[in-house]
């Protein structure tokens, strides 16, 4: 059956390709339906839940039992990252500076652009900088790409998957380099006390470019969601950037984000814990879905 390639699929419920990795790889456990081929060797840790149900025609009632499974999974310790995306990611009004200021003793890069689409950031010229400056940068490089909320407005969803892939084809070209896409961070306008998620299509077509060219995402659109309802809709605005805008990010919201943010690289894992500091009482709070701001 031959091996997966570096990214490839490697497992999965369901998967029948091959199960094992190219020399300089290892088949890392993601979910239950989907396990990737990731570069190095150093150890991670994930705990996942496992929830199973027995019944029995001797009585009417049903047993339902959680079994945690530890599964110790292999990630590399960042070099580099460099990012790319619109307002959201920006070091003003965005999760990206305050991300960058988590890296463990690495080079963090931000070219995030206001207002920018996944054609713009191109046009503009944004793109061209960030590709010399991966091909120079420390590696592994991580190239986090986050876009959707201004290339919802004026591309069709195809499109914005097309262009997503385009980009990280191109990555993928650097030796080196690694793509990594991430879903939208949320709005947080509310209605009926939830909120109000107008970005799932976009979240879908992200996950589709990365499945599609075998590079790896983060949730970030439907972790931000969880954590916003979570806190509910006064502690959510206490995060935006000025009164009445709840798209961009205050500093306490960036330290928020940027925090979730990453978590989920390290629990993915993208990459290993030594990539990005610690801090456990922030995480804890996140995961408790306790309010910070």
């Amino acid at each position: 059956m031959g091996q997966a390639p570096v990214w490839g699929q490697c497992g999965g419920s369901g998967w029948t390709g091959p199960t094992t990795c190219v020399s300089g790889s290892t088949c890392v456990y993601s979910n239950e339906w989907y396990s990737q081929c990731i570069p190095g060797t150093q150890t991670t840790t994930i705990t996942t839940s496992k929830t199973t149900t027995k019944s029995t025609t001797a009585a009417t009632t049903t047993k339902t039992t959680t079994t945690k499974t530890t599964t110790t999974s292999t990630a590399p310790i960042a070099a580099s990252f460099i990012l790319a995306g619109d307002s959201t990611v920006t070091n003003d009004k965005g999760w990206g500076g305050a991300f960058c200021s988590l890296v463990s003793s690495v080079t963090c890069t931000n070219f995030a652009h206001s207002g920018t689409t996944t054609v713009t950031f191109k046009s503009l010229g944004d793109w061209s900088k960030l590709i010399t400056a991966v091909k120079t940068a420390p590696k592994p490089c991580y190239v986090l790409i986050q876009f959707g909320h201004n290339d919802q407005k004026v591309l069709s969803q195809s499109e914005f998957q097309t262009n997503l892939q385009n980009m990280g084809t191109e990555i993928k070209g650097i030796s080196g380099a690694v793509p990594v896409f991430i879903t939208s961070l949320s709005r947080r306008g509310f209605g009926g006390g939830k909120v109000s998620d107008s970005l799932e299509a976009w979240m879908v077509y992200t996950r589709s470019a990365a499945s599609a060219i075998g590079a790896q995402y983060i949730e970030l659109l439907q972790t931000s969601i969880g954590y916003l309802n979570g806190i509910g809709e006064t502690a959510a605005h206490k995060m935006d950037y000025e009164n009445g805008d709840s798209t961009h990010l205050n500093s306490c919201g960036a330290g928020v984000f940027a925090r979730m943010v990453g978590d989920l690289l390290v629990r993915k894992p993208v990459v290993a814990q030594g990539s990005i500091k610690v801090d456990s009482t922030m995480t804890g709070k996140i995961d408790a879905k306790q309010a910070i701001c």
